[in-house]
């Protein structure tokens, strides 16, 4: 919907009020579900997203095999885009924005994910070796990520549930080696310059600061607990711990005395 007509009529049933905040999250929801409820029966819209365009985030869909970034999130600091005048070095938008692309296709091979053939029908279309090797490896995300704890409202520490957690953990660790090697390909085709009063940092160590910059934020205790419990995304400070300690080349770029991953898919 591009036109003001087209916007008018799909929100003509929705009817909210300048003084009652309650009572506009209710109609908003009962919106959302009469259009939900509308479809039922009818072919899939394949050009109806899931988010707003004004949402920073993105998603990958399994059933319908789509993966969607909207204009919320094409916007630094996560997405750079390229400028005549001054280009944005090559290694922050890969360790930014390609990092979260990368996230988003590696679901397509997640724990939840490879369940879904490239029609989005739910079958095991792998050879039970590679499911047998798979289900292996995914048991040292799950222990690594069972280990990470947050601190709880009352002073105790919770502790990350690794198995509910997998996916995303699988799609961070993924989208980041993916990124990273992406990157490099573009790096030796057109060399990127560092950033001036960075010097003393290679341009390695500045894609991988560039990733960890976009999970940097703070979230009150409370709030975490309660995510610990209902949100399938680790606690930020893990998403970056974690996924750069399962990535060989982050050990190696900033040469830790360990350089091994600590768990490795794919």
């Amino acid at each position: 919907m591009r036109d003001p007509a087209s916007l008018k009529k799909y929100y003509s049933k929705l009817k909210l009020s300048e003084d009652n905040y309650f009572g506009n999250t209710l109609a908003v929801i009962e919106h959302s579900l009469d259009k939900e409820w509308s479809q039922a029966g009818k072919p899939v819209n394949k050009d109806e997203w899931g988010m707003t365009a004004s949402t920073v985030n993105a998603y990958y869909n399994p059933v319908g095999s789509e993966i969607v970034f909207p204009a919320g999130i094409m916007q630094p600091p996560i997405f750079f885009p390229p400028k005549d005048e001054e280009p944005v070095p090559a290694y922050l938008s890969y360790g930014a924005f390609g990092a979260v692309a990368g996230h988003e296709l590696s679901h397509a091979f997640d724990s939840n994910g490879r369940h879904y053939d490239a029609n989005g029908r739910y079958t095991d279309w792998w050879d039970n070796s590679t499911i047998s090797a798979f289900e292996k490896k995914i048991k040292c995300f799950v222990n690594e990520y069972n280990n990470f704890t947050i601190p709880a409202p009352d002073g105790k520490s919770l502790h990350v549930n690794g198995r509910l957690t997998l996916g995303e953990n699988l799609a961070d660790a993924g989208g980041l080696t993916a990124a990273f090697q992406s990157w490099q390909r573009r790096e030796r085709k057109v060399p990127g310059k560092l950033l001036p009063g960075l010097q003393e940092y290679t341009k390695e160590q500045l894609f991988f600061l560039s990733f960890g910059n976009v999970w940097c934020g703070k979230v009150r205790p409370a709030e975490m607990a309660r995510r610990v419990y209902s949100d399938p995304h680790s606690p930020n400070y893990a998403r970056i711990v974690g996924t750069v300690a399962n990535s060989r080349a982050f050990r190696e770029s900033f040469k830790c005395a360990q350089r091994e991953a600590t768990c490795e898919l794919w």
